[in-house]
């Protein structure tokens, strides 16, 4: 299952995220088509831009990016309480997504962390895809 179909099953209910209706060219060429992009809440506001390929967030300088493929472990350090993702790459960078939202039963982060999950699964298990 590709990431677009993911993001539409599991992000679709965050309040925060908006999938785009027509596919928006990614000026990286490896990371595809634009999916969605979640804002978080507050001062920072940062957005986080999903792709057929893989995540970029952060502005700037600061701009940070991984591709599904080369991520080795997914992960959050708070349990529930979590308002980072934290991402292990094959070439042993970490990164940390912040995902502070939250509406309902359930963390934006927490939901984001199904998301990853299950993209990287399918980019390990499908890698042409």
């Amino acid at each position: 299952m590709n990431a677009r179909i993911r993001a539409k099953r599991i992000l679709k209910d965050l309040r925060r995220y908006e999938a785009m209706p027509s596919p928006i060219w990614h000026q990286r060429e490896e990371f595809g088509f634009l999916i969605g992009i979640y804002s978080n809440p507050g001062p920072s506001n940062t957005k986080i831009f999903m792709l057929d390929n893989g995540i970029s967030w952060g502005g700037g300088g600061e701009g940070k990016s991984f591709l599904y493929s080369e991520v080795k472990l997914v992960s959050v350090l708070e349990g529930q309480e979590s308002v980072e993702i934290i991402i292990l790459t094959d070439g042993g960078k970490e990164l940390r997504i912040p995902v502070s939202g939250r509406d309902g039963k359930y963390s934006d982060c927490m939901v984001m962390l199904r998301f990853l999950d299950r993209v990287v699964a399918d980019a390990k298990k499908y890698p042409y895809e």
